[in-house]
């Protein structure tokens, strides 16, 4: 794999709201069902609430702590693709998390790391190719 200079990246990263409105009254009721994230590198700033968790390896869900000020780095499968697999896509969900915090709305901003269309993540796939084929799995496109 070669190394990601920054010219590597494109304009088409997105940064996204992602606002839950209304609570759900029932604590561990799932808000985001669990996923991979199509791109890269998904950059993600401490949500206002609790409510992220992450797949191990050991099929465990675990509690992302929201600590202000932190940052959560959570690798693609763009990333798994061009990397054959070292590192691997995060599986996550987001739960309604129990407490206080339970009836609370939850806003979250994750910013979506995207390589230029052209650039060759392995042997079948660039990354234009690659979206292009997981958004019809998708039924998307």
């Amino acid at each position: 794999m070669g190394r990601l200079r920054p010219s590597y990246f494109s304009g088409q990263n997105r940064l996204t709201t992602n606002h839950v409105p209304l609570p759900r009254p029932r604590a561990g009721a799932v808000r985001a069902a669990a996923h991979e994230d199509i791109n890269l590198l998904t950059v993600l700033p401490t949500a206002n609430e609790r409510g992220l968790q992450l797949l191990t390896r050991t099929g465990a869900w675990i509690d992302v702590p929201a600590d202000p000020g932190a940052l959560v780095v959570n690798v693609g499968d763009m990333l798994q693709e061009c990397s054959h697999g070292y590192y691997r896509s995060t599986t996550h969900r987001v739960v309604n998390p129990t407490g206080d915090s339970a009836r609370h709305s939850r806003l979250s901003l994750p910013l979506f790391l995207q390589p230029r269309p052209e650039v060759i993540l392995s042997e079948r796939h660039t990354a234009a190719s690659y979206m292009d084929e997981r958004l019809r799995e998708l039924g998307v496109k």
